[in-house]
C-alpha cells in the first residue's frame, strides 16, 4: 500500500503550514502530513518553509531575525497564525497521524528531535530534509524514522548512507522509474517521493511500487491511489 503524504497540509485550499491546513489534510485521510520547520531568533521551532515571511505572510523579514513573541505579534489577514511545532505535534498526536518534519539544517534538526522526544512522539514522527540535517537526527535519535531527500541521479555514497541510515530514500519523482524503485528497494530501503500533483503520475508511481507519495493535492492523491 502506498502511503498518502499531504505536503504542508492542504495548501490548495488552506494556507500551507498552518494548523487548519494540517487538520484539513488529516480529515481528508492523509497517512502522514509533511511540515517545514524553521527556528526563531530565540530558538523556537515554528512551521515555515521559506527563510523569510515574504511569500506567505507579506513581511520582508527573516524568521530567524524575530523572537517568537515578535513573530506571534505580527498581524495577519484573516486571523491566520504561524504555529509552533509543538502545536502541530499536539494536533497530530490527538489524531494519531504522524508528521513528516522537514528540517533544513542541523540546528533545526537538533531542536526538533529534542522536542519530539520530550513529547513522547519520536515513534510517531518521520524526519526528512538534507543529508547534513538528517545525519544529526540519526546521531541524536538512533531509533528515529528518516526519509533522506535526494536531488541527483547519482546515488549517495556508502559513507553518507551509513551516517544517515534512512528507512526511506526520498528523491524527486522525476528521478524515479519502475526499475530504479526496484533497485532502491532491493537495497533494503523504502521509496518516498515528492512533490506529485498530476493524478496520472501519482497512479503510475503507485503501480511502480513507491511506498509513499507526497502531494499538495491530497484529494487527488487519495483518488489516484485508491
Amino acid at each position: 500500500m502506498t502511503l498518502l503524504v499531504a505536503h504542508r497540509g492542504d495548501p490548495l485550499r488552506l494556507r500551507e503550514n498552518t494548523l487548519p491546513s494540517v487538520a484539513s489534510a488529516i480529515g481528508l485521510g492523509a497517512d502522514w502530513v509533511e511540515i517545514d520547520v524553521r527556528l526563531t531568533r530565540d530558538g523556537v521551532p515554528v512551521l515555515l518553509h521559506d527563510e523569510t515571511l515574504t511569500r506567505l505572510w507579506g513581511y520582508d523579514l527573516r524568521v530567524d531575525s524575530l523572537s517568537h513573541a515578535e513573530l506571534d505579534g505580527l498581524g495577519h489577514d484573516g486571523g491566520w497564525r504561524i504555529p509552533t511545532l509543538r502545536q502541530a505535534l499536539e494536533l497530530a498526536a490527538d489524531s494519531r497521524v504522524p508528521l513528516m518534519l522537514d528540517v533544513p539544517a542541523p540546528s533545526e534538526a537538533r531542536v526538533a528531535v529534542e522536542l519530539v522526544r520530550s513529547m513522547g512522539l519520536l515513534g510517531g514522527s518521520v524526519f526528512t530534509g538534507g543529508p547534513a540535517a538528517l545525519a544529526d537526527v540519526r546521531a541524536a535519535a538512533p531509533e528515529a524514522a528518516v526519509a533522506m531527500s535526494w536531488e541527483s541521479l547519482l546515488p549517495p555514497r556508502a559513507g553518507l548512507l551509513r551516517r544517515v541510515r534512512p528507512q526511506f530514500f526520498n528523491p524527486h519523482h522525476r528521478l524515479l522509474t519502475r526499475a530504479r524503485v526496484a533497485r532502491i528497494q532491493r537495497r533494503g530501503l523504502k521509496v518516498s517521493t515528492w512533490t506529485v500533483d498530476d493524478p496520472r503520475r501519482m497512479a503510475a508511481l503507485a503501480r511502480a511500487g513507491v511506498d509513499a507519495i507526497i502531494s499538495n493535492d491530497i484529494r487527488a492523491l487519495r483518488s489516484a491511489c485508491g
